[in-house]
């Protein structure tokens, strides 16, 4: 009876040690899981800074571009924090942005959220989105856009520009307003388009075309097409040469109508074209409405 009971004993203990290390074994196995699965979740979630330099055949940069980005080896490359130099002649645009994308194959970049393009000269362009196409230093978007140099404002919607923004094209709903000195106290000079708008900041000019009003303190001028030439020195409209369909109207509300108008700003100086016929008040008011031709 005894030798069984020892027996039975026997058995009893070596089971509980076989259990014990059954435990043991599957509790380290759940652990090795669950590190498994946070070296895994933390491998998908890290990100890398990318940095990105691509050269011309002739060995001069084209594009530099660095950010954020959880895969920096895949063909299209997800930025944040994007910084972007586009290169033409050397000189570079600097873009900045909160977040992009690099097409690897294409040499296309895609950048949103923030968008500010600044050149060497303190031009700076304002939007929400951009293409850039480094190999034909291009930039363009079809978002709401402004370029701010000097004392001059421009804003469209949709905007394609050489890298180094020296000729800008807006292609709609276009508006200009250039400030006066505090000295002048004159007030801005607004003008306005349907569009498209070209502005050439090397050569001090702008086309604008259809619908095109110019206004400010001294009256408003309207004409289908307009070239307004800038004087950087004195940072004001020098002259504006508008076509088709013309209109002046001056604070008193009398008009002059003709097919073209060259307007010499800083001679105070109007020169009209082809048919020429006014409307102005002889009185007070509408009753006093005469018309004449110059």
């Amino acid at each position: 009876m005894i030798k069984k009971l020892i027996v039975g004993f026997i058995a009893l203990v070596a089971f509980y040690v076989v259990f014990v290390q059954v435990q043991v074994v599957i509790t380290r196995q759940e652990k090795a899981k669950q590190v498994t699965g946070e070296k895994t979740e933390d491998s998908v979630h890290k990100v890398y800074s990318f940095q990105f330099a691509k050269y011309t055949p002739e060995g001069q940069k084209e594009i530099e571009i660095e950010g954020d980005s959880a895969d920096i080896m895949a063909d299209t490359v997800h930025l944040m924090n994007v910084m972007a130099k586009a290169y033409a002649e050397e000189v570079p645009v600097t873009v900045t942005a909160d977040k992009g994308r690099y097409d690897k194959k294409e040499n296309l970049i895609h950048i949103e959220q923030n968008v500010v393009a600044t050149t060497e000269d303190g031009t700076r362009l304002l939007t929400e989105e951009l293409d850039m196409h480094p190999d034909q230093h291009v930039i363009e978007n079809e978002v709401n856009t402004q370029v701010k140099k000097d004392n001059i404002n421009v804003e469209g919607l949709g905007a394609r520009a050489d890298t180094q923004l020296k000729k800008v094209k807006f292609k709609k709903n276009v508006t200009v307003i250039v400030q006066s000195s505090e000295e002048e106290g004159s007030g801005p000079t607004t003008i306005t388009c349907d569009g498209p708008l070209v502005v050439d900041y090397d050569k001090n000019i702008a086309h604008f075309k259809e619908n095109v009003v110019t206004q400010d303190s001294r009256g408003k001028l309207t004409a289908n097409m307009m070239d307004v030439y800038y004087n950087r020195v004195s940072r004001r409209v020098s002259k504006i040469v508008a076509v088709g369909d013309v209109v002046i109207e001056n604070p008193d509300g009398n008009k002059t109508f003709s097919d073209s108008v060259i307007y010499l700003a800083e001679e105070g100086r109007i020169i009209l074209g082809g048919d020429t016929e006014a409307l102005y008040y002889g009185g007070e008011g509408p009753e006093g409405l005469e018309k004449g031709i110059f």
